[in-house]
């Protein structure tokens, strides 16, 4: 303030200040319940005037009290303010009712406050309209792409009633949507198409491009007979090798095709797992995207079958040349030989008989031999379907090989385990095997020693299989050929076609089974047949 004065309740002055000397209230001091009120003011010189009783400072009533007058210098905006508050109270003032305001004014007062009322109201409504109109678009999208974001690819977002702008909007998003849902309908596809080749048709190792191993599917631990096989992940190659050693020589062939930095290559490679023979097409690619080298794949498939498929089908196609250019002939060789015998050997005597003697019957030896083995040919190369039923696998065991037992020089021994299932089986077909298998056996013998064939059975219901075994201790297969024994003429002995075990293959096969030939300690052959076994299937 620029003056203040103290006066008593008489007006007269008690104190006042000084002029040129501006007073200052100190801040946190105690405010009057009443606030002060403005005596005048004045435009021209800034100034404005306010009073203040003491008797308002204390809460108890008291006669006795001062007033106090400050004089202030202010802006002429708040001046401008001060005033149009002290209109407005006015204007409130004035339009207060009182038993003395007519019925009319009161009247129209009421009429005029509601109406000010709807108006306000009114545009309320309208601007919340406007702006519901406005923001319910933007929020349906946002609520769309949220469920777009949690994987609702469905969600369409409706664009009825909207701005030319907003229609565009909305259906550039609906297009969108629709993208995004035929895209990710065609990379769950290919997802679906890549998994089901991981899982089931290849062998699939995937390296980085340090060449440690990064992904490994297990169709590989099932085609190399690796256990485990995810126990290599994030290692090299050595360590399947070096823990498998068969399988050496594929990493080995892998490396050096790397190293040559031949990007794509391809390769087959024959195996001798501990179980089985397989022959294996490989192939390789390097990963790299604009010049940088991203890993390395390694695909593994086993063709074997599909070798011997091939292999059976060329076999298939000679035999029948061999029944029209071999066979045909045989006949009237066969009737010329004996002709000649019936003609001569009752005229001719001495030298001449014996030559005669003796050259038709080689002649008709070697052609019997030779019929023999054309129709032995023709039975691998054209094996007759089979007729699948349930059959008890034990029972056709013993009916099959009853007569072999019956022999002196050869001992059965039956291990067949009681809770074998009933298999879909052709009882010819494995008939059939079973009697050329302890054929095979009894030939294997070249000394007076007794034979003795061991005969197996096993349910492995957590393999899904029925296992059959035939073990003898003869003097077993030859190393030259035992990676090859399944092959047509494949065979050491001096008699035989050589047909026969190709023939037990042939029929295991249309058995969707498997067969698999080794040998033992201290001497002897095993066969192993497995069986798959499902409830399903039977």
């Amino acid at each position: 303030a620029c003056y203040i004065e103290l006066t008593d309740k008489e007006d007269e002055i008690i104190a006042e200040s000084k002029k040129n000397q501006v007073c200052i209230v100190e801040d946190n001091q105690p405010l009057a319940d009443i606030q002060p009120f403005v005596l005048f003011e004045d435009e021209k010189t800034n100034l404005f005037q306010v009073q203040m009783s003491t008797r308002y400072l204390t809460r108890r009533p008291t006669k006795e009290y001062m007033n106090i007058v400050a004089v202030y210098a202010t802006d002429p905006n708040l001046l401008s303010f001060l005033g149009q508050v002290k209109g407005f109270y006015n204007f409130a003032n004035a339009i207060k009712f009182n038993v003395n305001t007519s019925l009319t004014q009161k009247s129209f007062l009421l009429d005029f406050s509601s109406t000010v009322l709807l108006t306000i109201l009114s545009v309320l409504l309208i601007v919340f309209r406007m702006i519901d109109q406005l923001m319910r678009p933007m929020h349906n999208l946002s609520v769309a792409s949220k469920e777009i974001a949690k994987g609702n690819y469905d969600v369409l977002v409706h664009n009825q009633e909207q701005s030319e702008d907003m229609r565009e909007l909305i259906g550039q998003f609906n297009e969108m949507a629709k993208q995004i849902k035929a895209s990710r309908q065609g990379l769950d596809t290919h997802n679906l198409y890549l998994e089901t080749i991981l899982k089931y048709s290849f062998g699939v190792i995937g390296l980085d491009k340090d060449r440690n191993i990064q992904l490994i599917n297990p169709v590989i631990g099932k085609i190399l007979a690796v256990d485990n096989e995810q126990q290599f992940v994030g290692g090299l190659c050595r360590k399947i090798s070096d823990k498998n050693a068969y399988l050496e020589p594929l990493f080995s062939m892998a490396q050096a095709q790397f190293e040559q930095e031949s990007g794509e290559w391809s390769e087959e490679i024959e195996l001798t797992l501990p179980d089985r023979h397989v022959l294996l097409s490989c192939q390789g690619a390097s990963l790299d995207t604009s010049g940088k080298a991203l890993g390395y794949v390694i695909i593994v498939k086993d063709i074997s079958k599909l070798n011997r498929a091939q292999k059976k089908a060329a076999w298939g196609e000679v035999a029948v040349r061999m029944a029209h250019e071999i066979k045909n002939p045989l006949t009237p060789i066969l009737l010329s030989a004996q002709r000649l015998r019936n003609k001569f050997l009752d005229t001719l005597k001495g030298k001449d008989l014996e030559i005669i003697d003796k050259t038709t019957n080689v002649i008709i030896d070697q052609v019997m031999s030779m019929d023999a083995m054309v129709s032995a040919f023709a039975d691998y190369a054209n094996t007759p379907q089979i007729e699948r039923k349930p059959t008890d696998l034990n029972a056709l065991i013993n009916q099959s090989i009853a007569l072999y037992d019956a022999q002196s020089n050869i001992s059965i021994e039956f291990d067949l385990a009681s809770d074998v299932p009933e298999l879909l089986l052709d009882a010819n077909g494995i008939s059939r095997v079973l009697i050329n298998l302890v054929k095979n056996s009894a030939e294997s013998v070249e000394d007076s020693r007794d034979l003795i064939v061991s005969v197996t059975t096993q349910y492995l219901p957590s393999e899904g299989i029925v296992r059959l075994s035939m073990a003898d201790n003869g003097d077993g297969f030859d190393e030259a050929v035992i990676e090859r024994v399944f092959e047509p003429y494949v065979t050491t002995k001096v008699k035989g076609s050589g047909l026969g075990m190709a023939i037990v293959q042939n029929i295991i096969e249309q058995h969707d089974g498997r067969i698999f030939a080794g040998n033992v300690e201290p001497n002897g052959a095993i066969v192993t047949i497995e069986f798959e076994y499902t409830k399903e299937n039977v």
